[in-house]
């Protein structure tokens, strides 16, 4: 019992010093990678903005035809384009992880909206036959 008890601390101890490492090391980006996540939040928000990923070399392009934007989110590697700048920058791979982190998210919300459109013309065919019977 003792043992057991003894294994318990340990463990709730191991969490906490986790915990706590976790919130002291946490990464902050800079002002330029933190401008970087917010511009690729407002084109994720924006409804012209367009998101293809290529799975074989993990790059992600965001595509603006009515801004004029253009990114391209590759490793720790991120290039902004208009027809007037190019910019490229290698950021931090905390930075890259969470800026990846709000494609990945984007693309999931957008395959699951598919998903529920896909079902809702299956479920609606299914009727139709169902109705002409």
């Amino acid at each position: 019992m003792a043992l057991k008890v003894f294994f318990y601390i340990l463990k709730c101890n191991m969490k906490l010093e986790d915990m706590i490492f976790k919130r002291l090391f946490k990464y902050t980006p800079t002002l330029q990678e933190q401008q970087f996540i917010d511009i690729i939040i407002k084109l994720l928000a924006h409804p012209k903005t367009s998101i293809k990923m290529t799975p074989l070399t993990d790059k992600y392009f965001l595509i603006n035809e009515q801004k004029h934007y253009y990114v391209v989110v590759r490793d720790e590697n991120i290039q902004i384009t208009n027809s007037k700048f190019s910019f490229s920058k290698s950021l931090h791979p905390k930075a890259s992880g969470m800026i990846i982190e709000k494609l990945n998210n984007h693309l999931e919300l957008n395959r699951q909206e598919l998903e529920i459109k896909l079902f809702l013309n299956e479920t609606n065919m299914l009727n139709t036959v169902l109705d002409s019977l």
